[in-house]
Parts: structure tokens; C-alpha cells; sequence
């Protein structure tokens, strides 16, 4: 309804821009839905927007671009205001607005879909959590809202690539394998010590276990670093194989696994990636030896320092394998972006990586990142911050098996990436209308119970007499279920899947309301059948959002 007010407006100032060709006819310009009803349907600042190039004050342009509307817009439009310093209030007629439920019938599934991104391909890059531990709960947030923005951006038209960065190399990994053979070591009576900054927690001791069934006392008679070697490679795989079903059992899957060690460090045509980003950088004057260390000159782009490359020691640093990745990724040609999502510790990080990938003679722009804001698991007020398991963070597989998939997808999505996150575990864990994935999954449900008592008395849902739909709660109903697309277009664009649980909050309390004080299933047979059509079109709206979401849309609850 918004784009044939847009279009209307638009076909006006090109009418008269007809005799003035100063005036700016792609004017960007906003259409909203009044809170107050007395303003109307919609309201524009298109008047404001225009004042300049019209050189009138924005009353006047509003008066003028009324005049101009077209002919047919009276099949549209009941009346129009102009308010305040020259706001424009459309006020449609109510046969308009519930035409439009029709759209909503014959799209179906595919209401809400569009073709945003024409097919551009873009790569989504999430999670990539370190192979050394389990999935907590902040894991979970990262991979909720990836899962779920990957989604809204398929449905927008774009055509998405979800990736998963394995950073199996360095420090870390080392101290994997070794708290794992420490523990190894145990299983056949020796003492051993985990290293203080190992790993401790009591999946190390069952990927132990798991080692010692495969290859029994071996590696007590391999050489130390051959052993160690060996415990790294076993128990990263097995942690990566666990990463993968801890993400798969809460609705998310990757289309690529990329492993750091095997794409970005290993020797290719006689040289890694890493080596030829290294001499691409050298080669651009972009390098520097200083204080043993290898920098990248960050400073001659307009950054506050210059980073390390590579360490004294000869090992590189976290940022020069960051560098190559999306070095790597830029190679690939993602026309439609490259889109990281990271934790809000890398907040730093995202400044250098630009200025690093612009040197290298890429389009920064691309490059977009979004921070994910750390989540805590509360319970009667208090913090729950420990798991047998893990050893020192409640993991995700423990959240899941307490709450449900449904209600953790709905809990991590339902706040801004930006936004600090407390997960209520008590609310979680309620089913009643406090708890708000229940109560948007109750309105879907409730919708079905209604088709089930009407299909007892023989009523089908039909759409021929939409002009019954005249209350002013159903004329609300639906201007808010044509706004859905808007919703999808706007969480693609903005990157903000929390947009989509708001909204389908706001679905589900109009229908709550309009379900206890309107009879749907009433004497007129008519009045039924087209009451009906319209909550069936509020259930394919619920239907479509949960399933952006990742969250089932139930028939009975």
C-alpha cells in the first residue's frame, strides 16, 4: 500500500516538474503509518523534502502536489490533509486496504519475498568460533542471528553463501593438544599437568577417552611433539565435528567450512596464500622491518598505528591471517558484499582490516561487519555462569535442552545485535502470553483451532465480499500485515533481524485482540466466510516471519 501512495506521489511531482525542470523527480522522501489514526493511513514529509528545490515553503509544495495527484487516485484515496509544517495525510478508502488481502492469498509462501538483491552473490561469514571448546551460549547468539539474517536476505533475492572460519593454527590449538595428551597420559596411570592456560574442562578428558579407544598406549612411545601433534589434529577434528552438531541441532548449517590452516598456511605452487598476501603488501610499500618485527604501515592510509604482521619470533599474528581470508574472499567475487559477523571485542579490529583491504586494492565497502553484543543466561536474577561439561560457561547444547530450539532461536534474535542480551531463563521456560515466542506460535495456533471448529460447520474462507472487512480493527490488521515486505527489505538492508520479532509481536497482539472482541465464526454466513479469509492471511504473514526466524509455526499448542 505504501509503494501506490509512493507512486502516486511520485507521478505528481513529475507532473509538475513537467513545468519546471529545476525540480528533482528521484527526491528520497518517507511514507509512514501514523500512531494517532486522526492523521490518517499514511503521512509524508515529501512537502519538507522538496521545499529547497521548490523554493516555496513546504505547505505550499504540499498543496501543490496534492492539485497534481493523478486522476485515478481517487479510487484510493478517501481524503487528504496537510498537517504541521506541511506533513501530507492520505486517508484511504477501506475497500483499497482490504484488496490488498488478495496479494497476500495468491503469494502465499512467497509474500514478503522480493528481488532486493538481484541474485548478487554474498558471503556470510559467522560463528567461526575457535575448534577448542564447546558452543556457549554467546556462540549461540553469533549463530541465531547469522542463521536468521541469512535467510531474510535469501527471501530479499540475494543469493547467500554462509561460511564458517575455522582458526585451527596457532597458540591454541597447540594447547589443545596439549591438555589432551596430558589427559591421554592419565588414562594409562602417569602423572601429567594441564598447562595453566590449557584446556580444562571435562570434554577434554572424554576426547581423551575417545584417543586412547583408537590408538590405545601409541603415542606414549612417539616422540613428544609427534604425540602432541597428533592430540591437536584428533581433538580438532572431533571438536569441529561437535561444533557441527551443536549447530545443526539449533537450525544452523553452513554451506562452506574454511580451514585456515589448510587454505590460508599451506604451501600451494610453492608458496602459501599468506606468503603471496605478504609480498603483494611488501610490494606496495605497505610493509616495514622495525624492532625485529615485520608492521603493516597502517598510518600511511589514515589509521592512529601501524599493526604487527609478524612477531619477533617468526610467527605471524592473529591480523596478517585475517588480512589473507579476506584477501581470499575478495578473490571469489562476491558482487553483493562480504558480510562478518563478530563479536563486539572485535570492535577495534573492523577499522584495520578495511584500511588493509583497501590497500590491497579492494572495494572496502564491501566489507560490512556486524558486532554481536555479549549474552548472559539469567535465573531469579542471578547470573548462571557455570557448566559441569564445559568447565566455566553454560554451553549451547545445555540452553537448548532446557528451553526448547524454538524458544532459544526467538530469545537470541529478539534484541539488537548491538543491545547487551540477558536471557530470561525463567520467562524462557514459561508457556503463557509473558513469554513472547509463545505468544506469537499461540496466535498461529489459535488460527488453526478457528479453521478447525469452521471446517465442523462446513465454512470455508472466502475472499468475495472483502468490502465487509470495515472495522477499524480489521482495516488495522491488515495495513499491518502489508507492511511485512517493508519489514523483510528493511532487516536485509539494515542487517537487523530483530526488526522481524517486533513485528510479528505487534501481528500477534492485534490478532489476540481482534480474536476476543470480534466473533469470527458468527450467523451471517457471509461476514464469516471473509473474517476468515483474513485471519487465514494473518497466519501465511506468521507463518512466513517464523520461518525467517528459524521457529516452528505450530497448529495446536
Amino acid at each position: 500500500m505504501k509503494e501506490e501512495i509512493r507512486k502516486l506521489i511520485i507521478c505528481s511531482i513529475e507532473s509538475i516538474s513537467g513545468r519546471d525542470a529545476s525540480i528533482d523527480v528521484q527526491v528520497k522522501f518517507n511514507i509512514e503509518i501514523p500512531k494517532n489514526k486522526k492523521f490518517g493511513d499514511f503521512s509524508t514529509n515529501v512537502a519538507m523534502v522538496l521545499s529547497k528545490s521548490f523554493e516555496k515553503s513546504p505547505r505550499e509544495i504540499a498543496e501543490l502536489i496534492i492539485e497534481n495527484l493523478p486522476l485515478d487516485s481517487n479510487e484510493i484515496i478517501k481524503k487528504t490533509e496537510i498537517a504541521g509544517p506541511g506533513f501530507i495525510n492520505f486517508f484511504v478508502k477501506e475497500k483499497s486496504i482490504s484488496s490488498k488481502l488478495n496479494q497476500i492469498n495468491e503469494l502465499d509462501l512467497e509474500f514478503g519475498s522480493s528481488n532486493l538483491g538481484n541474485q548478487k552473490r554474498v558471503l556470510l561469514e559467522y560463528v567461526s568460533a575457535n575448534p577448542t571448546g564447546i558452543m556457549h551460549l554467546g556462540h549461540a547468539r553469533n549463530a541465531v542471528v547469522g542463521g536468521t539474517l541469512a535467510n531474510i536476505l535469501s527471501f530479499a533475492g540475494y543469493d547467500v553463501t554462509k561460511e564458517f572460519y575455522i582458526n585451527d593454527t596457532g597458540r591454541q590449538i597447540e594447547l589443545l593438544g596439549l591438555s589432551v595428551f596430558s589427559r591421554y597420559k592419565e588414562l594409562f596411570g602417569e602423572e601429567s599437568e594441564i598447562p595453566e592456560d590449557g584446556y580444562k574442562g571435562i570434554y577434554v578428558i572424554e576426547i581423551a577417552e575417545h584417543l586412547k579407544n583408537e590408538v590405545g598406549d601409541k603415542l606414549l612411545n612417539d616422540s613428544l611433539d609427534k604425540a602432541i601433534d597428533y592430540c591437536s589434529d584428533f581433538a580438532k577434528a572431533k571438536m569441529i565435528d561437535e561444533i557441527r552438531e551443536d549447530l545443526k541441532s539449533i537450525g544452523v548449517e553452513f554451506d562452506s567450512w574454511f580451514s585456515e590452516k589448510n587454505e590460508l598456511y599451506s604451501a600451494k605452487e610453492g608458496d602459501s596464500l599468506v606468503d603471496r598476501v605478504k609480498k603483494k603488501l611488501s610490494d606496495i610499500g605497505a610493509l616495514e622491518k622495525k624492532d625485529g618485527a615485520v608492521w603493516f604501515k597502517s598510518t600511511i592510509y589514515g589509521d592512529s598505528q601501524d599493526w604487527v604482521l609478524i612477531r619477533k619470533d617468526g610467527t605471524p599474528t592473529y591480523f596478517l591471517g585475517d588480512i589473507t581470508y579476506h584477501y581470499e574472499k575478495y578473490e571469489r567475487g562476491y558482487k553483493g558484499g562480504l558480510i562478518n559477523i563478530w563479536g563486539a571485542d572485535h570492535h577495534s579490529h573492523v577499522n584495520r582490516l578495511k584500511i588493509a583491504v583497501k590497500a590491497l586494492g579492494f572495494d572496502e565497502t564491501l566489507l560490512k561487519v556486524l558486532l554481536i553484543q555479549f549474552v548472559r543466561l539469567m535465573s531469579e536474577g542471578k547470573e548462571v555462569s557455570m557448566s559441569k561439561r564445559a568447565g566455566s560457561y553454560v554451553t549451547l547444547r545445555e540452553v537448548a535442552a532446557e528451553v526448547g530450539i524454538d524458544v532459544m532461536r526467538y530469545f537470541l534474535i529478539m534484541r539488537s545485535s548491538d543491545s547487551h542480551l540477558d536471557f530470561d531463563l525463567d520467562l524462557a521456560k514459561k508457556e503463557s502470553n509473558e513469554n513472547p515466542v509463545y505468544y506469537v506460535q499461540y496466535a498461529h495456533a489459535r488460527i488453526g483451532s478457528v479453521f478447525e471448529n469452521a471446517k465442523k460447520v462446513n465454512i470455508e474462507a472466502s475472499n468475495e465480499n472483502l468490502s465487509l472487512l470495515n472495522l477499524d480493527e480489521e482495516i488495522e490488521i491488515i495495513k499491518k500485515l502489508l507492511e511485512f515486505p517493508e519489514i523483510v527489505r528493511d532487516c536485509a538492508l539494515s542487517f537487523s533481524p530483530h526488526k522481524l520479532a517486533f513485528y510479528l509481536q505487534d501481528i500477534a497482539s492485534l490478532f489476540h485482540v481482534y480474536y476476543n472482541r470480534v466473533r469470527i465464526i458468527g450467523d451471517d454466513g457471509d461476514l464469516t466466510k471473509i473474517r476468515l479469509f483474513l485471519i487465514k492471511c494473518i497466519r501465511i504473514v506468521i507463518r512466513n516471519g517464523l520461518t525467517l526466524l528459524g521457529i516452528t509455526s505450530p497448529d495446536r499448542m
